[in-house]
């Protein structure tokens, strides 16, 4: 026959007071996560400009998506955009910011943890009024994250932003949807921008950013984009795991280069239908790499029908692997060059005529950028040497090593500044 134990009443307020103690004891323990470098620093320097950029570790993850179902609380708080969590349906919807509101942080220089967060699933979270001024963030080295279904869409506008990451997991997507973005370079942002997801980035304005990363079905279609160093456009989403549909990636887009401090453009279009009928312009005496290849799928060709317009000495690589692409492309010279990869063929469908037919690389070699948000002086995190080969001198390298030694004591004191715990 079983035994049951029925604790006494005052055995059970112990216990309730033991894990009350233990709790307390967890919350006052300050809860630091990572990112893959292993700094604690929280500034922009710390984590990746998109966290649906699965390469390493990020300081953004949420712990409170188990939460967003319930979660319906008044639809703009100043106090949620001044805190940078903006977490939850019907969080920082159709805002009507005028004058210092818009100014985020009102209270601050900075957001406690270096970014303004909308994460929600039901297309209720952050979009401002057609009548509000555009959110312009206090200081530039700071990011803004949009994730979950439907968030940042119809209106939401950033302006002095460090770095922007929009993704979305769901095949309704739509994230970061006609909305713009206008980044602004500074000492610890490169100004890079990472759109994952069905439709994310796609009915959108995108100024002044540095490099593009778009990733999935439709993502940064019909859009408008300034940049000043490299696009990567794939069909192949790193969020949306199941997707129903994909290609489309960049296609219907307006994508003007400027030379920023390199005149170097790297150009990806990969996957069925990339980049179609999308328009691309290139500054005086940039040097660009433009690779178009569908990989063989069946939706059509990548970079069909799309239109390149050159300025004055610029030198265009451009590399259409299967026959299907680069079908119908324009290429306007207006006194540059352009070379295009034969692979020893001697007809090609997709041969666009004003290009020169080669085997190799005429534009000399052209390096990628990495997407993401490093600092410009810390060799820690940079990714180009601090200094050039012939410049190494003695005097050089000591500066190297107090600059070093700066940047170990700055991360210390961010480290002991803010503690992060979501």
């Amino acid at each position: 026959q079983a035994v049951y134990y029925e604790p006494s009443a005052a055995f059970m307020m112990q216990a309730a007071l033991a894990v009350f103690l233990l709790l307390l004891a967890q919350a006052s323990q300050p809860v630091v996560e990572v990112a893959a470098g292993g700094s604690t620093d929280l500034s922009c320097t710390a984590f990746p400009s998109c966290e649906c950029h699965h390469d390493s570790a990020t300081l953004l993850q949420s712990r409170s998506h188990q939460a967003l179902a319930v979660d319906f609380g008044p639809t703009c708080l100043q106090a949620n955009l001044n805190n940078g969590t903006c977490v939850g349906d019907n969080k920082c919807f159709k805002c009507n910011l005028e004058g210092a509101q818009a100014l985020l942080p009102s209270d601050e220089n900075r957001f406690p943890e270096s970014r303004l967060l909308c994460d929600g699933d039901s297309s209720s979270t952050c979009s401002l009024n057609t009548t509000s001024l555009p959110i312009r963030f206090v200081e530039a080295s700071q990011v803004m994250v949009c994730k979950g279904t439907g968030t940042c869409r119809d209106e939401w506008k950033v302006e002095n932003v460090g770095a922007v990451c929009c993704s979305s997991p769901s095949n309704v997507g739509q994230t970061c949807y006609f909305s713009s973005f206008a980044l602004q370079n500074n000492t610890l942002c490169q100004s890079d921008m990472c759109c994952d997801g069905v439709q994310v980035c796609s009915n959108s304005t995108i100024n002044t950013v540095e490099s593009l990363l778009c990733k999935g079905y439709l993502a940064c279609s019909d859009s408008t984009v300034g940049l000043e160093r490299d696009l990567y456009c794939n069909e192949t989403s790193d969020v949306n795991l199941a997707p129903s549909l994909s290609g489309g990636t960049c296609s219907r887009s307006w994508f003007d280069f400027t030379n920023g401090e390199s005149n170097q453009h790297v150009v990806d279009c990969l996957g069925n239908g990339v980049c179609d009928r999308s328009f691309f312009t290139f500054d005086t005496n940039a040097s660009v790499s433009m690779e178009c290849d569908s990989n063989g799928g069946g939706m059509g060709g990548a970079c069909q029908n799309a239109t390149i317009t050159l300025a004055a000495d610029v030198c265009l690589d451009l590399n259409c692997t299967q026959d299907v692409d680069c079908l119908n492309m324009v290429v306007n010279l207006n006194g540059g060059k352009c070379f295009f990869n034969n692979l020893g063929q001697q007809t090609r469908p997709n041969f666009v005529a004003v290009c020169t037919a080669t085997n190799g690389t005429e534009c000399g070699p052209i390096q990628r950028e990495p997407i993401i948000c490093t600092s410009t002086t810390s060799s820690t995190t940079s990714t180009t040497k601090p200094y050039p080969r012939n410049r190494r001198n003695r005097r050089n390298r000591r500066e190297h090593r107090r600059n070093r030694r700066q940047n170990r004591r700055n991360r210390r004191q961010h480290a002991r500044q803010y503690r992060y715990s979501m």
